[in-house]
């Protein structure tokens, strides 16, 4: 199919009204949109090279900055070196007394502090002598000793030869710092003795990154940019944004840095790029191997453009109401008729079928209106009917399942009774048929589904009962159905199958006597029926599996459960039913929630 019959299907497809916007839409605003983009990517195209060359000289200050601040960190640790030898020098080793040490650490805080006076750029000091005694130049009640077991003392041994200096990257920790609160910058310098080429210890100067950040503000305050340095190990290691530090740069970034320095022929050179709605700038800081990255929004860097074309498409945006206030015109005239019947039917199709086309013409449009609401009126008619017939069925259905429970119950009981007369336990027996006998005479209730809750706590009653004679020693129970509640409408033998449930497998393999109790109360405008007992309890599992009526191990259990859950979801709808929660070990709690009625709600008592 080629395109020009794509067109006219597409074509064919519009409304009148969307037609005739189609049509002179385009005729009325294609060269304003024109002009509009070309002169908008121009003007955009040189504010980001203009921007481009700013950003770049900028950045050449921050660098220079930067290196100024390194290079005098690392003059400053060589005056120190050769202050620390002299210091040596009137100390011969080794320090024998107390006195002697702590004259030394006195003497060689003050020597730290004094240099540092004079080199600004170096926020601390710390001496560590071969012996392992730390020297720091500010006061601190901290621990210092986990610079002994950072490694570091030995990485400046490994990698540094005398008069070389090493820098740690930046990082954030509890000891070598003066404030843990700040990452710093480290420079660590082995310091030997001139004369014999001993070692005396290492020396640490310590470079706050508040030191290097102040510097990576922009220099025009309304411009929204950002700096900040990036490691060699794609770590954030200085910014003004305290919350990125020391936290790595997202993949796309990282990506972009590596493959962009490759492009531009290694890692000595600015180049800049465009990604994600920014405009970046990276400037190699060979000395650290890091990069400083600078990012501003095209967004806002080019917002006179985007105002621009905004003019041009609100020009546009009135010819087009233009337009629509003429084809709303044609489309009354013409055919108002028929999108009142295609709303119609787009109402159906979305599942309303209540919707009826207004028929006022006798033409063919007033022809297919009255055929319209016909189908609909047919549609309702069948719908009502299937869902008449579903509901007869699951009556059925959830009949059967009650019919196909009772039996199991009727002739265990009778074996029951038989049982207690071999054994001369008349008046046992005598009860037990009592029992049973009000039991199937409150269950027939004449072939009515519904009974009040009064009744079906007499039936429970009488279950309950039965089940005690026959296993006296595995539960007691306890019956409360306040009297305000007792005309409550609830499906007959809906708490039979959920206390022989309780029997059954909760409480007869538990091995103590176990209790159930019945009760009955009021809770959100509802009546709530709760069954409860303190048996072995089940797993999540086994409660989903027993709700949704397929529990591959405990059938009576699930189809009993099941069929009171969808009895009380059809006679009071899906806003009633039934709730199961288990623990392991600890019990069983299952409550119905019925409709708050009147007594009876109109049912007539057995």
């Amino acid at each position: 199919m080629n395109t020009s019959t794509l067109l006219r299907k597409w074509f064919g497809r519009l409304r009148f009204k969307s037609k005739v916007i189609a049509v002179f839409m385009p005729l009325l605003i294609l060269s304003l949109l024109v002009l509009g983009l070309l002169s908008s990517h121009v003007f955009s195209k040189s504010l980001i090279d203009r921007t481009t060359r700013n950003v770049e000289n900028e950045s050449k200050l921050i660098l220079s900055r930067t290196d100024y601040i390194l290079s005098s960190t690392e003059t400053a640790a060589d005056i120190m070196v050769t202050n620390i030898n002299r210091l040596y020098e009137s100390f011969p080793a080794p320090l024998l007394t107390p006195l002697e040490q702590n004259r030394f650490a006195n003497l060689m805080q003050s020597r730290l502090s004094t240099d540092l006076s004079i080199f600004k750029e170096a926020d601390a000091a710390v001496f560590v002598s071969r012996d392992n005694r730390i020297y720091t130049s500010y006061t601190s009640d901290r621990d210092e000793s986990g610079l002994l077991a950072s490694g570091m003392l030995e990485r400046v041994k490994d990698a540094e030869s005398y008069g070389t200096d090493h820098w740690f990257e930046m990082e954030q920790r509890d000891f070598l710092t003066p404030d843990p609160a700040s990452p710093v910058l480290t420079l660590g310098k082995m310091v030997i003795n001139i004369d014999t080429g001993d070692t005396y210890g290492t020396l640490f100067l310590l470079v706050q990154e508040d030191r290097l950040s102040a510097d990576l503000q922009s220099g025009d305050p309304a411009s929204p940019k950002a700096y900040y340095f990036v490691d060699h190990s794609m770590r954030i290691a200085s910014a003004a944004d305290k919350d990125s530090l020391l936290k790595p740069v997202n993949e796309k970034m990282a990506a972009a840095l590596e493959h962009k320095a490759g492009d531009e022929g290694g890692r000595n050179q600015s180049f800049s790029y465009q990604e994600d709605g920014n405009l970046i700038t990276v400037s190699p800081f060979d000395r650290m191997d890091w990069k400083l990255v600078h990012v501003v929004s095209l967004k806002l860097l080019t917002a006179d453009v985007s105002e621009n074309v905004r003019l041009t498409f609100l020009i546009g945006a009135l010819c087009l109401v233009f337009s629509w206030l003429g084809a709303n015109l044609l489309s009354r005239m013409v055919v108002s008729p028929l999108e009142q019947l295609t709303r119609a039917m787009r109402k159906v199709v979305s599942g309303d079928l209540n919707p009826v086309a207004p028929v006022r013409t006798e033409d063919e449009i007033g022809t297919i209106a009255e055929a319209f609401n016909y189908m609909v009126e047919r549609v309702q008619e069948l719908l009502q009917k299937i869902t008449q017939e579903q509901n007869r069925k699951r009556e059925f259905e959830l009949a059967l399942i009650s019919a196909q429970i009772k039996p199991h119950f009727l002739y265990n009981t009778l074996d029951t009774i038989y049982v207690l007369n071999e054994l001369d336990r008349n008046e046992e027996a005598r009860d037990t048929t009592k029992a049973l006998a009000d039991f199937y005479r409150m269950v027939l209730n004449k072939g009515r589904e519904l009974i009040i809750l009064e009744k079906e706590a007499q039936i429970t009653d009488d279950y309950l009962a039965i089940m005690q004679i026959r296993y006296p020693d595995v539960f007691r129970y306890e019956l409360d159905i306040p009297a305000e509640l007792a005309g409550t409408p609830i499906p007959k033998l809906s708490l039979q199958p959920l206390v022989e449930n309780a029997i059954y497998h909760g409480l007869k393999t538990k091995g103590t006597k176990g209790f159930i109790s019945i009760q009955a109360f009021v809770r959100d405008g509802s009546v709530v029926v709760r069954v409860e007992d303190n048996g072995i309890g089940m797993e999540s599992a086994q409660v989903e599996a027993i709700m949704s009526g397929h529990s591959p191990e405990e059938d009576t259990r699930s189809i009993g459960t099941y069929s009171v859950q969808q009895r009380l979801h059809l006679y009071f709808g899906p806003g009633y039913g039934l709730s199961v929660q288990s623990r392991p070990g600890e019990g069983t709690v299952v409550e119905l929630v019925l409709p708050m009625l009147g007594k009876g709600g109109g049912i007539t008592d057995v």
